[in-house]
């Protein structure tokens, strides 16, 4: 299983802070997709961190599982490049603005070798960095656990159940497909 870190910079997204927060309300049986720069080797069941990078209050937001093998579509971003994205299970959705996250800097600081707090969405983690991020995750959790009492911090979509409201990039051809 892989770990892939996915970049979210809700400045220039198709998907504000706005639409994130809204998604943490709505739960409905829907699924995320997120574009993945390393699709090749991607593979659904593989884990994934979504990290908020640019401004504002940067580090992990998100961790689940790609549900999907790798499809292309349209690029979000309008510059008509080849784009591949991936559906997602997120387990955890932390809201940035309203509960302690893991930031970017502390995950330069403790997990050097990979680049934080720019490039491209969807990178293949080296293992070794991915066991390690996976211990400060779990010591996150551990530590942090009183915002889940709070859905305007964190939640736990259930799976199997509800997902939460889609949140993709402009084109999505696989949203009418569940």
């Amino acid at each position: 299983m892989n770990t892939i870190i996915l970049m979210w910079n809700p400045s220039i997204s198709s998907v504000n802070m706005h639409d994130y927060e809204q998604s943490m309300k709505n739960c409905i049986e829907e699924y995320f997709n997120w574009s993945v720069w390393d699709w090749e080797h991607a593979q659904a069941c593989d884990r994934f961190y979504l990290v908020r990078v640019g401004e504002g209050n940067t580090g992990i937001v998100m961790k689940g599982v790609l549900s999907s093998e790798p499809f292309e579509a349209e690029d979000w971003s309008g510059k008509g490049r080849q784009v591949f994205y991936m559906d997602m299970e997120p387990d955890i959705i932390i809201n940035p603005d309203k509960a302690p996250i893991i930031t970017t800097a502390e995950l330069q600081r403790d997990l050097p070798g990979f680049v934080w707090d720019s490039g491209h969405s969807g990178q293949i983690l080296e293992p070794k960095l991915a066991d390690m991020l996976e211990d400060k995750w779990h010591k996150y959790i551990d530590e942090n656990e009183a915002m889940f009492e709070d859905p305007e911090k964190a939640v736990r979509p259930r799976r199997g159940k509800a997902f939460l409201q889609i949140i993709t990039h402009p084109v999505s051809p696989r949203r009418d497909r569940r």
